[in-house]
């Protein structure tokens, strides 16, 4: 009999977070995350069991977001992740943000492959390498990457200009039996689909040992088993370092560990030479970064930024989102203002507010746009929002509930689409379907991003510069800051009229 044992460390959805943050929720009162402190967690399970035994990947959406990753275009990250030594990562969602050709640089600047196998150039090859195979203490490993599907849908349009995302499934259908046609004793699937995909894609694909997955930010502290594949996540922003100890006999999986390495810098000293590293890439950024743009006299925080073990929609209520809304109609003299639901930023703690920690909750490449829409229109874009968020088909997912300003609404989760609103209203009147209204989003949704297109139809449209920008010079004259915590979304049950 030949027996191995394999150790997979994983990270996923870092989000540019390089430097620690400041927990809340669960986490609340730790200092949470850093790459020079996942650099020692990763250099302690090497020791332990033999750095031969290890492989070191990531989930996806890695390299963008944060106020460092958008000065860099996302370079800070890459080259921390080669210091530490990953083994591979998988292109998310987010990866696209800074545009293909500054993706392909990045590419071309990590020291581990970069993977991608549903991932094309329009009318040409694969953009990113579909998959590797490694051998790792005796055991021929196949790691195949499947980038997210919907991510046209959750960036602006040049960002993926040129680039084709195609079905992921049936990407792991074709790429599956091949990789052991050509010696794989052991399939893993680098993925950025969320949890409920993943589980999705484990029933509908045999022959998958391991998913390694991504993008709903599931602190997985059990491998959850679907038939016989294994799915871990490990958190976001660097929460987590996830560990899956395999026991492997004559090419198959036989025996299981997990364990989930909470990032707790009481607890791990950072690594010198990446830390090293990241300070060299924050210096000449430093005072940028840390300017002070107001104060907040509690948590900001972004709901669900952390998901639990279990898949779950992202419907709860956003103070910050929230926030950044009224930021947003005020500032624009909007009827309402509607902000997508996204589930990545690590809260801002009471204090201090720093341009870096604001910037870190406001997608990168936004821009406030104003429009006037109809009320049957407004109420379209909240049907579609409940459509996003509670559908089954992983095809259709994508982003969270909208969060919105000005505005109130009820709904039932459990009918069909076109029937789940029960009450809306605008100011205190409810909404009129043939009235006009001036409303404000981004520009991510104002293009028809996660398939909001009755967007796309509003009419006296302008764009007023970046919602970053606009949210920081309001905040700079509002004094101390409170997310409002108000209910704007109600949930109702199925018998309720």
């Amino acid at each position: 009999m030949n027996d191995s044992a394999l150790t997979i460390l994983h990270t996923n959805d870092l989000h540019g977070h390089i430097e620690p943050w400041t927990g809340w929720g669960e986490l609340d009162g730790k200092r949470i995350g850093g790459l020079d402190r996942i650099a020692t967690a990763v250099a302690d399970v090497r020791r332990e069991v033999g750095a031969e035994k290890v492989l070191l990947l990531d989930g996806g959406d890695t390299i963008g977001d944060t106020m460092i990753a958008v000065e860099t275009e996302g370079r800070a990250v890459v080259e921390a992740m080669n210091a530490i030594g990953y083994d591979a990562m998988v292109i998310g969602n987010h990866e696209p943000d800074f545009g293909p050709e500054a993706l392909a640089r990045r590419i071309g600047e990590a020291r581990f492959p970069v993977l991608a196998a549903n991932l094309y150039r329009k009318g040409g090859g694969h953009f990113a390498t579909p998959y590797v195979l490694r051998t790792i203490n005796g055991v021929r490993i196949g790691v195949i990457g499947l980038a997210y599907p919907n991510t046209a849908l959750t960036t602006a349009s040049k960002n993926v200009a040129g680039l084709e995302f195609r079905d992921a499934i049936d990407t792991a259908r074709e790429l599956v039996p091949q990789l052991r046609r050509e010696g794989a004793q052991l399939v893993v699937v680098l993925s950025h689909f969320g949890l409920s995909a993943e589980q999705h894609l484990a029933r509908e694909v045999p022959g998958i040992d391991v998913i390694v997955g991504g993008h709903s930010h599931n602190r997985m502290v059990e491998a959850e088993r679907v038939g016989e594949t294994l799915i871990v996540q490990a958190g976001a922003h660097g929460s987590d370092l996830g560990r899956l100890d395999l026991t492997i006999e004559n090419g198959r999986v036989t025996g299981h560990r997990r364990h989930l390495i909470l990032i707790d810098n009481d607890l791990l000293q950072p690594d010198p030479r990446v830390a090293d590293v990241v300070h060299a890439a924050l210096a000449p950024h430093r005072e940028r970064l840390d300017e002070t743009v107001g104060a907040a006299g509690g948590t900001v925080a972004r709901a669900q930024t952390l998901a639990g073990q279990e898949p779950g929609p992202r419907d709860e209520p956003s103070p910050a989102d929230m926030l950044f809304a009224d930021i947003v109609r005020r500032e624009t003299g909007v009827d309402a203002a509607l902000l997508p639901g996204v589930g990545y930023g690590v809260a801002i703690p009471p204090g201090s507010i720093a341009a870096a920690g604001l910037r870190n909750l406001i997608p990168h490449d936004s821009k406030v746009v104003t429009m006037t829409l109809t009320g049957a229109q407004v109420r379209e874009i909240l049907e579609q929002s409940l459509e996003n968020t509670y559908t089954k088909d992983p095809r259709v997912k994508v982003g969270g509930l909208v969060q919105v300003s000005g505005l109130t609404f009820a709904y039932r989760r459990d009918a069909k689409r076109g029937e789940r609103l029960r009450e809306v209203r605008i100011g205190d009147e409810p909404l009129d379907p043939g009235r006009r209204y001036r409303v404000a989003t981004n520009t991510l949704l104002a293009q028809g991003g996660h398939r909001y297109r009755t967007f796309t139809e509003g009419q006296d449209r302008r764009e007023l510069g970046s919602q970053y920008e606009l949210v920081k010079s309001a905040i700079g004259r509002a004094g101390t800051l409170v997310a409002p915590a108000e209910p704007r979304v109600r949930r109702t049950s199925s018998a309720a009229r």
